[in-house]
């Protein structure tokens, strides 16, 4: 498939054992060998997983049902490096003021007539907007995935050494991450640079 061009509007989905388990709209701001960034604006449209009582989900169970959503008043930038086993996000609040960087660790991004799908490895790193500090996320999240069968303890290591390599090439700002991506806006934004 040939690559997104600047601009265009893309679709983010999330499966899960092929089935969809949430989708978001992307404006791609790179698509190249080295790197695809893709952002998601404040208030965009997005389907998300639930339950019968029309609750968000966590974990996947064996069934689940899809709803619309919008995304909360933040803005993102994904930053995935081709061949990595996890994202990188900038997220900033509706004024632009960094609250923090984000490592979503997931699958490879597979590339979609519409967009890419990955699946998510439950997971997260949170890192402060000027990196003095650190945090797992969704550690609880992991094992109840591992206990209802959902990935096995090898994975679970497996994740958790992505983790580990993803935030020690953000804090030595390795390529694709030696860019002053905390700096972007999108065209037409006060200060935007021309992608």
């Amino acid at each position: 498939m040939s690559r997104f061009h600047p601009g265009q509007r893309i679709e983010l989905c999330e499966v899960w054992n092929g089935r969809t388990w949430e989708v978001r709209e992307g404006i791609i701001v790179r698509d190249e060998p080295e790197v695809i960034a893709v952002y998601t604006r404040p208030g965009s449209s997005a389907t998300i997983a639930a339950g019968p009582d029309g609750v968000r989900l966590r974990l996947p169970p064996t069934a689940w049902e899809l709803r619309q959503a919008r995304i909360p008043d933040r803005h993102f930038l994904a930053i995935h490096p081709p061949g990595a086993q996890h994202s990188l996000l900038a997220i900033w609040d509706e004024q632009w003021r960094l609250l923090h960087w984000y490592i979503n660790l997931e699958s490879d991004l597979v590339r979609t007539g519409a967009g890419f799908e990955y699946v998510d490895h439950f997971l997260d790193v949170v890192v402060e907007p000027d990196m003095a500090s650190w945090r797992w996320k969704d550690e609880d999240e992991l094992k109840e995935a591992v206990a209802a069968g959902l990935v096995t303890t090898e994975e679970a290591e497996a994740f958790r050494a992505e983790g580990e390599r993803a935030l020690e090439r953000l804090l030595r700002r390795a390529a694709p991450y030696d860019e002053p991506w905390e700096d972007w806006r999108p065209p037409g934004e006060r200060g935007a640079e021309a992608e």
